[in-house]
């Protein structure tokens, strides 16, 4: 193992996040409406009783220290182990169900190693680059590699895609063995980017589930949207034919990203608390379905993003309000799991980044510890409800 982590992945990432964040429609779009005295009612088919709570071990440094005091606090914390992969895919070698390049495999061999055994475990998977429209990149024995001819320009459905990215899928349910796969992590946002792909995508995704589901039975799947997306009147139609399709409706959600989102002409989520409890009560309106938060935060300091001329509010106290709100939420709601996108500030992770990651502020402060690994007044809420929650599994 070598003496520090590579850091080309999180580089590449700020550069994909710009990006995406870029290609956000900018039409004002309204609220799909629905009655929200039925949330009560809807709540009850979905089976739930009792969720499961958890964080991505998304580091706060570079550093192997950094990974591995990560790893402690999000294994001594949590109910769920979340693993999320959307840096691309090997698609050459997944469409010959060939091994995958030595980088990789090595990677996915890393990660099974360090999963905790006694935790339950959440894959989430990415047939779609951080753009939310385009077919995931090509990866192999270096990050970034040409996409395969055959790929290139191929439709979402296209039968090399299907078998490639069921093979991937395949192989990964195999070697992490989770009970909850996301095919599609926050797939819902082609329906803002380019709604005209989104019935390939549909299609995509009922092959690669209807096949993986004779295999693995035991398995929920489903995708996940961005709430602020799903809540408007065209999403919220068209996403409705996958939904039932799904096991689970999957969510992001960061409520003080409300200006963000506003930026971008989706409906604001509100004010103070209305910020997440309305957002909240309108999904368990929308759906009977189980629902799972795959990845959530609420940020605690004040953030400025000079490219897009956005201004991001944080509050430690708001914060804390809505980590004691999510979990009597997740309760009332039935919820799947809860996953709290990463534990600790990445300060000194942001501190080594380039020029032009401003974008990366908007999650560098949502961690429940700040950058020293102090605890925030959250903290110790979210423990006590993790606590609770471990009776009810």
């Amino acid at each position: 193992m070598p003496s520090r982590p590579k850091t080309q992945g999180i580089l590449s990432l700020v550069v994909l996040i710009a990006g995406a964040v870029s290609s956000f429609c900018a039409e004002p779009l309204f609220i799909h409406q629905l009655a929200y005295g039925e949330a009560e009612a809807g709540a009850k088919p979905s089976g739930v009783t009792g969720t499961l709570f958890g964080f991505t071990v998304f580091p706060y440094d570079f550093t192997l220290e950094a990974m591995a005091k990560t790893r402690q606090v999000v294994v001594a914390n949590s109910t769920i182990y979340a693993l999320h992969f959307d840096h691309g895919i090997p698609w050459k070698e997944a469409l010959a169900d060939a091994p995958f390049p030595r980088r990789l495999q090595n990677q996915w061999d890393d990660r099974a190693r360090g999963m905790p055994k006694n935790l339950k475990v959440y894959l989430g998977l990415a047939p779609l680059a951080k753009d939310r429209k385009s077919l995931t990149p090509a990866t192999g024995d270096k990050e970034r590699i040409a996409l395969p001819e055959e790929f290139k320009n191929a439709p979402l459905d296209a039968p090399q895609v299907k078998q490639a990215y069921l093979n991937y899928a395949r192989r990964a349910v195999k070697q992490f063995k989770p009970q909850f796969l996301n095919l599609g992590i926050e797939a819902g946002g082609i329906l803002m980017r380019d709604s005209t792909r989104w019935p390939q995508f549909e299609r995509l995704y009922q092959h690669v589930r209807t096949a993986l589901k004779k295999e693995f039975p035991g398995v929920q799947m489903g995708i996940s949207f961005s709430l602020s997306h799903l809540r408007t009147e065209p999403a919220a139609k068209a996403a409705r034919s996958l939904i039932a399709q799904s096991d689970y409706v999957g969510l992001s959600f960061y409520p003080s990203a409300s200006a963000f989102a506003e930026k971008f002409g989706l409906p604001p989520f509100g004010e103070g608390p209305d910020a997440w409890r309305k957002p909240l009560a309108w999904v368990r309106s929308y759906t009977d379905k189980p629902i799972a938060l795959c990845e959530t935060g609420y940020t605690t300091q004040d953030s400025h993003v000079p490219q897009f001329k956005l201004d991001i509010k944080g509050d430690v106290k708001l914060q804390a309000a809505y980590v004691k709100d999510l979990f009597e939420i997740a309760d009332r709601d039935h919820y799947l799991f809860v996953v709290w996108f990463l534990p600790i500030d990445y300060d000194k992770l942001y501190a080594r980044m380039p020029p032009g990651s401003d974008v990366m502020q908007l999650w560098r402060n949502i961690g429940l510890l700040d950058g020293e690994l102090h605890p925030k007044p959250a903290w110790e809420i979210w423990k006590a409800g993790v606590e609770r929650s471990r009776g009810n599994q």
